[in-house]
């Protein structure tokens, strides 16, 4: 094996020690709103929080399969705390466009630094000497209670007047605050409250414009030369978040197989396990997370290949892996309702773990970055001809 190889079949097996741990906790309180602290730094002990982690940054700067596997192995025990995990990855990886000032504060406590973040455009802000005021509300802040930097969206004024300049702002968690409102049925551990600044002061070597931070060209380049840095924005940041639904998806086939056996179907009086359609189900189920996880490859090998190559991944590609890992996460879902309905009446229970992992693949389903109908609109427009509606695909 290659030392690459080595490391990934390490990692995965951190992973699946830890994952029992997560699910027991899981299961011990089903109603939990946030991952305990002690669960974070059994990730970090595993080193499975800096898998996308710039090198100069203290991280390991690994492949993107490397990172599936092992997240998807995470995610098959708990996958509100391997969301957290993934959340984590992609805001280290995502930091390290920054000046290289900027990254020096994030991690200046050492590598193992949390960064959180909500990216949408939310903030708006005012000019002062050396940079900006920002003030804003981003919902759906996953980690923001482990986290030690986030980075948010929003907009500066442009310098010649005209429309704000769009971009990405990262300050330390202490100057924000968090509301205690994230009341869910899916994901429902991640405690992904929303985030409130007000009147934050953030210099200018904490702001990177949009346009900059998807032309491929960020101030970080400088700082992090790997090739792992030069993968594409939007297609690594929409990839990041898909490897949960995956490890969802294979812990239900499992539990599934456990709830079956011995089990009488009502009003049939058959076993499940010797019923013709149970077969099919559970075959159909197997092909669906199949074809998620084939798709989610494909989206990775051409990501590493543009970014090893030194290219700029073009629009129609961009499109395509953002609407490969939205086909990912769909069928991931189909998959498990199809399981969760064949449980019969016993899947409505709380205690059950498909109508868990059921209900954290719709909360996957319906987040911006992998909802379905925008990205078969995005790649649909350029198949036509059109410009993209979708910002900074």
């Amino acid at each position: 094996m290659t030392e690459q190889a080595d490391r990934r079949a390490e990692l995965v097996e951190r992973a699946r020690q830890v994952a029992p741990k997560l699910a027991a906790r899981a299961a011990a309180d089903p109603w939990a709103r946030q991952i305990a602290p002690d669960a974070i730094d059994e990730l970090r002990a595993a080193e499975l929080l800096t898998i996308g982690q710039p090198s100069a940054n203290g991280g390991q700067e690994l492949d993107w399969i490397t990172y599936l596997e092992v997240q998807a192995a995470l995610a098959e025990g708990c996958p509100s705390t391997a969301w957290l995990a993934c959340v984590g990855n992609a805001h280290a990886w995502l930091a390290g466009h920054w000046p290289s000032a900027c990254q020096e504060e994030i991690y200046a406590d050492g590598p193992d630094t949390y960064v959180a973040g909500v990216l949408t455009d939310r903030g708006d802000t005012v000019p002062v000497d050396g940079g900006w005021t920002l003030n804003g509300f981003w919902p759906f802040g996953s980690g923001i209670d482990h986290a030690g930097w986030v980075v948010l969206g929003g907009h500066i004024p442009s310098p010649n007047g005209g429309e704000p300049i769009s971009g990405m702002f990262v300050l330390p968690a202490k100057d924000i605050a968090f509301l205690d409102d994230w009341h869910a049925s899916g994901l429902r551990a991640t405690g992904s409250s929303s985030i409130v600044a007000k009147d934050v002061f953030v210099p200018e070597h904490h702001f990177v414009p949009g346009e900059v931070l998807a032309s491929g060209d960020t101030p970080g380049m400088a700082h992090n030369q790997g090739w792992i840095q030069r993968s594409a924005l939007m297609p690594t940041l929409a990839y990041a978040l898909t490897p949960v639904a995956i490890g969802a998806a294979r812990a239900s086939l499992a539990a599934f197989a456990e709830e079956v056996d011995g089990k009488v179907i009502s009003h049939v009086d058959v076993l499940q396990t010797d019923w013709p359609l149970t077969h099919r189900q559970f075959a159909e189920s197997h092909a669906l997370i199949d074809q998620g996880e084939l798709l989610l490859r494909r989206a990775a090998e051409l990501i590493m290949e543009t970014a090893r190559n030194g290219e700029f991944m073009e629009l129609g590609l961009r499109a395509r892996v953002r609407l490969d890992c939205a086909y990912a996460v769909r069928r991931c879902l189909e998959a498990v309702e199809t399981l969760y309905l064949a449980t019969g009446g016993r899947g409505v229970r709380d205690t059950n773990r498909i109508g868990r992992f059921q209900a954290d693949l719709q909360a996957i389903n319906m987040h911006a970055i992998t909802a379905l109908d925008p990205a078969l609109e995005g790649y649909g427009r350029i198949l036509m001809g059109h410009p993209p509606r979708t910002p900074r695909l």
